[in-house]
């Protein structure tokens, strides 16, 4: 089976497309005028899995942009431990996320907030009219994202998408079209560093660096890199790293950085350690700062974009990585291993 034959790839290289969908939508979408988030003394967002790892860059996110004070927990947290989940005294939004809306942990953990009277609750996911979305009091739908393979990739970005809306408010035709063109130079431009890398077998160890909420993006690359290709690889925050986990850089070490335009001097520095013990160096960086990396082995740069609208810009190449090394495993990215789309309780 050809590469280009795996739905996979397509969907991955389809995102550009999907992203400038998705905005065209949240142009006319009439939620931030509905939902205030000032209206909330507490933000709480769910998800499992990938979007477990959503949730976590969605609440470091809101948190900066809203100060209103925001917490990420996986749904089953707030399932079998309902007080985490607030309580009447502080009015709270809790954000649901889900790629089906189908997901069972998820649309439990909400009925369970809901019955508490904590709060109100925002849906957002693939298909508006999933059960998760009759649940909420709001909903973001990102329909354009729809995607059949099982492990999240166009589909997470556009929620991402969805979630920089309620900071962002909603963009602009402008934006929706240069967006899009972005986001296919930015696949052009970069693909072959995925297929280099993903096709070196001296390759062994994949850890992805990322600070404040590109903590949830490194976790995010991390996990498609075991679900499609079941090699090691490990997420960890920048400076975290240097406490122990970095006793495993090595010549067969690949450090991909998710840098930021805030702590990126620091992040600059742990890079320069890993450069020495003999680690390959990926960056991942907003294009005003491409002229400071230079230990960086493999450069890929995205254009700074008013707000957070360009965090989607971090995952594609990642993406494609991990689609990359599962081909050249013999494996199948369409079909990860022991994983199913929708993972129900027991």
């Amino acid at each position: 089976m050809g590469a280009d034959e795996f739905v996979t790839r397509q969907e991955i290289l389809s995102q550009p497309e999907t992203w400038r969908e998705t905005l065209h939508q949240l142009t006319s979408n009439s939620h931030s005028g509905k939902l205030r988030i000032q209206d909330y003394e507490r933000i709480l967002c769910i998800g499992c899995g990938s979007t477990h790892y959503l949730s976590i860059w969605a609440a470091r996110l809101l948190q900066v942009h809203t100060q209103v004070e925001c917490q990420a927990q996986p749904s089953s947290e707030i399932l079998f431990h309902p007080e985490m989940g607030g309580s009447k005294d502080r009015k709270t939004l809790l954000v649901a996320i889900s790629r089906s809306g189908q997901t069972s942990e998820t649309i439990e953990a909400v009925r369970t907030f809901k019955s508490r009277g904590a709060g109100d609750c925002l849906a957002i996911t693939c298909y508006p009219e999933s059960d998760l979305s009759s649940l909420a009091d709001h909903v973001i739908g990102v329909p354009a994202a729809q995607e059949q393979s099982v492990a999240q990739t166009r589909s997470f970005t556009n929620m991402m998408l969805g979630v920089s809306s309620l900071i962002q408010g909603s963009p602009s035709p402008k934006l929706a079209r240069e967006f899009g063109e972005a986001g296919a130079q930015l696949l052009e431009g970069n693909s072959s560093v995925a297929v280099d890398l993903g096709r070196d077998a001296k390759m062994q160890r994949f850890f992805y660096l990322g600070s404040h909420s590109q903590y949830g993006l490194a976790s995010e690359a991390m996990l498609k890199m075991k679900e499609m290709s079941l090699s090691y690889s490990e997420a960890y925050h920048f400076m975290e790293f240097r406490h122990g986990p970095m006793s495993m850089i090595n010549e067969e070490s690949v450090v991909l950085a998710l840098i930021s335009q805030e702590t990126f001097r620091y992040e600059l520095a742990v890079l320069q350690d890993m450069k020495k013990l003999g680690a390959r160096i990926v960056a991942i960086t907003p294009d005003n700062l491409t002229s400071q990396i230079p230990m960086a082995d493999h450069l890929i740069r995205f254009p700074v974009v008013d707000g957070n609208w360009a965090h989607v810009f971090y995952l594609p190449i990642l993406q494609l990585l991990a689609f990359e090394r599962a081909v050249f495993k013999g494996l199948n990215p369409d079909r990860p291993k022991n994983l199913e789309a929708v993972v129900a309780l027991p």
